[in-house]
């Protein structure tokens, strides 16, 4: 989709595609409303694209090309919906044949018609998965919007964090049988275990080692580089190829920094970039 010019206000490629990727995500995230974005998404659309740009758009601009990009995706859906037409789903390519193709654009008569449409025929749509997730039901939402952000969900407390949670931390056995000691009747040397004749000592001895080594394995994986970092920085919009390697240079030399760039959701992805660059390039 070439640069356009709509109402006075001049978009680039790379910028209509900076907000539909960032807006896409909100949805993905869950953030959208059924009547559609909430101004606060609009305006902190317009702050990260003001930043990474160094331009001035208001979130009124946002919304106008928003309405743009809506008509272009219904008519981009007419055109594929057409007898005759093959949608490519993997490419997101309109395809006519010849006569087909022909037709459209003239009538029996030879008069031309239809020549705004040319540029979604037979050539692939690139931004089409973002208009989908954006504009389309619920069978579009969040299929494409995850280049920019992945994963964005919370994780649930996993049992290691539990075990962690639960080190020195006698259990309700463990403290029936201090109960009973407490009570003036020391326990024999046999009493001490347990029903299956384990000795809670050596119990509480590998659970505290099966814990520590799931800290240290823990530890060591931070250490590691997070799976999908090289696709989290390369799926970034509006960056040039010699700014991203160099952010992905240094996050390689930096595994934690790294961790919390992959966790986190596309706007903060953005200002971390941009920050680094402006700093050191």
């Amino acid at each position: 989709m070439e640069g356009e010019v709509k109402g006075g206000t001049v978009w680039t490629a790379t910028q209509s595609t900076f907000v539909q990727t960032f807006l896409a995500n909100l949805v993905a995230d869950g953030s959208k409303t059924s009547s559609g974005f909430k101004r606060v998404h609009l305006n902190a659309c317009a702050k990260a694209l003001n930043e990474h740009f160094k331009i001035s758009r208001t979130h009124e601009q946002i919304s106008n090309h928003l309405k743009t990009l809506k008509k272009k995706y219904i008519r981009i859906n007419q055109l594929r919906s057409k007898s005759g037409a093959i949608w490519d789903e993997e490419n997101f390519i309109i395809r006519y044949d010849h006569e087909m193709y022909t037709s459209h654009f003239k009538d029996e008569s030879g008069k031309e018609r239809n020549k705004g449409d040319d540029e979604y025929i037979n050539k692939p749509l690139p931004y089409y998965g973002n208009l989908a997730t954006i504009f389309g039901d619920s069978v579009a939402t969040g299929q494409f919007a995850k280049t920019s952000s992945e994963p964005l969900a919370v994780d649930g407390e996993d049992d290691t964090q539990k075990d962690e949670m639960n080190v020195g931390t006698p259990s309700s056995s463990t403290l029936d049988k201090d109960d009973t000691a407490a009570s003036g009747n020391r326990p024999s040397k046999r009493a001490k275990k347990d029903d299956n004749g384990a000795d809670p000592l050596v119990q509480a001895f590998d659970h505290g080692t099966q814990t520590l080594a799931s800290a240290i394995r823990d530890a060591a994986s931070k250490k590691a580089l997070p799976p999908g970092l090289f696709e989290a920085v390369d799926s970034l919009p509006g960056f040039e190829l010699e700014q991203k390697a160099k952010y992905y240079s240094y996050l390689l030399n930096h595994p934690n920094v790294a961790h919390g760039f992959v966790d986190a959701p596309l706007l903060y992805k953005l200002s971390m970039v941009t920050e680094f660059i402006n700093a050191n390039m």
